[in-house]
């Protein structure tokens, strides 16, 4: 046994890491008991659900060679299957890199602070969480209204399907199929009955849980950006008060090696000179922080002591040169994270990306047999509408990283760096060094994820289906 408590990006992801627990992911930690037992028995959950979606799975498989001879059913069939598939990359993909994906979680659990920009910060830690969860909220919405859509239009409409005539091979014939979600073998009668029941159920349960796996994956993506986002947002709201902070110290001369000296060691360490106030009570009863009104005679009216040519004292002059190395680490942490999330998520993005390509075209191909909306049109439309937001959803986010990421360098120059001190000009050419190339996510060096990529999705779906219509 051991205390149970929740810090950093588990905490703020709380929600989102339950919903994975209970749909069957191996996300064995996290847990208020640790024994042995119940450790057994979570993974006795997970190994079940991970049999159950396969099963399943080769079941559709099944199906889909068993109907291989009539061209419309083999290209619905593998709609289908490509759509799911998925899910299982998803879900296993999760069960056999999820210490990449503890390594990620863990990333920002240390993140260090600063007491001059501690408000600013916890306010868009405040927003990157309400975002997460409300995003949370939403996918999960949408996820159960897409199942139950999916659910209620299998008992609109006829439900067969045309097959060969067995005594006369130049005719067809129509067959009636069972009303279920989807089109499966089963080794007992799914038409009626008892056996209708259990496959109903079996149905019903994997549905929802191959659209949970595949919708939750991607909003942990989504909320990793989005707190990513906040924190480069934090870094350039405290960029000019950091400048105007600096030109305080014009009259000292820098040691450029304490610009890359660890924050930590400064801004947490209590100060022994003077009457050992600790740093962070330095500017406790000061409020101009929060708006970032800044100016010297502030920092020397601060507190009592002697005063140096520069105007501020020894407490003072520390306090605004860690300032400045804060910079540097929260920088260098937030490129360190995005880094762990591309490592974690690259792969299962490109795997993504090809079965939605294989799929969207197969999809196209169906479109162009849509003559009046009925229940086969609402069907083709629901998948590609589904598809298009799957991919859509994470390529929003990651534009919006690189959009964030590229005004870094803009607000660092943009800002009075001219008045700052020696040291504050050398931290900006660092800045704009270390900025010069926007972060973003690739899926495994192929492709970047943005909206540019959503953009070359819809044209090769626009392209293919024009091609189909002018082939027909």
């Amino acid at each position: 046994m051991y205390k149970f408590r929740l810090h950093g990006l588990v905490a703020d992801l709380w929600p989102l890491i339950r919903i994975m627990q209970m749909t069957g992911f191996f996300l064995l930690d996290y847990h208020e008991d640790m024994s042995f037992g119940w450790t057994s028995i979570r993974t006795g959950y997970a190994s079940t659900v991970s049999c159950f979606m396969v099963i399943q799975y080769l079941l559709l498989f099944i199906n889909l060679m068993k109907q291989a001879e009539d061209v419309n059913d083999l290209t619905a069939n593998t709609i289908t299957v490509l759509f799911f598939l998925h899910s299982l990359i998803k879900f296993f993909y999760f069960a056999i890199r999820r210490a990449k994906f503890y390594r990620t979680l863990a990333t920002w659990n240390n993140a260090n602070s600063h007491p001059l920009f501690s408000e600013n910060q916890s306010r868009h830690h405040a927003t990157a969480v309400g975002s997460m969860r409300r995003l949370v909220m939403n996918v999960g919405i949408g996820t159960i209204v897409s199942g139950f859509a999916w659910t209620a239009i299998t008992f609109i409409g006829d439900s067969v399907h045309e097959i060969r005539d067995p005594d006369n091979f130049n005719e067809t014939i129509f067959e009636e199929v069972p009303r279920l979600m989807l089109r499966s073998w089963y080794p007992w009668n799914a038409l009626s009955g008892g056996g209708y029941v259990v496959s109903f159920i079996i149905q019903i349960l994997w549905l929802f849980l191959a659209l949970s796996h595949a919708m939750m994956m991607d909003t942990m993506f989504c909320c990793w950006l989005i707190y990513t986002c906040e924190q480069l947002i934090h870094l350039k709201e405290i960029m000019k008060p950091l400048m105007e902070l600096s030109a305080s110290l014009d009259t000292v001369v820098p040691h450029s090696a304490d610009l890359f000296r660890a924050v930590s060691a400064t801004t947490n360490a209590p100060i022994t000179s003077g009457d050992g106030e600790g740093i962070r009570a330095i500017y406790s009863n000061q409020h101009d922080f929060s708006n970032f009104r800044l100016n010297t005679g502030t920092l020397a009216n601060v507190n009592s002591g002697s005063v140096g040519p520069n105007g501020l004292t020894k407490k003072q002059e520390l306090l605004v040169r860690s300032a400045i190395k804060y910079w540097v680490e929260r920088h260098k942490h937030v490129v360190r994270f995005v880094s762990n999330i591309g490592d974690t998520y690259g792969s299962a993005l490109l795997l993504h990306m090809l079965t939605s390509t294989v799929a969207l075209t197969l999809l196209a191909y169906q479109a162009t047999k849509i003559d009046t909306v009925n229940v086969y049109a609402c069907t083709v439309l629901g998948y590609l509408v589904y598809s298009l937001a799957q991919v859509f959803l994470f390529c929003f986010f990651g534009n919006r990283l690189i959009e964030e990421s590229s005004s870094v360098m803009e607000a660092a120059y943009s800002c009075q760096w001219y008045d700052g001190s020696e040291e504050a000009k050398t931290f900006i050419q660092i800045v704009c060094q270390q900025c010069q190339k926007a972060m973003s996510i690739s899926g495994a060096k192929f492709f970047t994820v943005s909206l540019d990529l959503f953009a070359s999705v819809l044209g090769a779906i626009v392209t293919y289906f024009m091609v189909l219509v002018q082939l027909n």
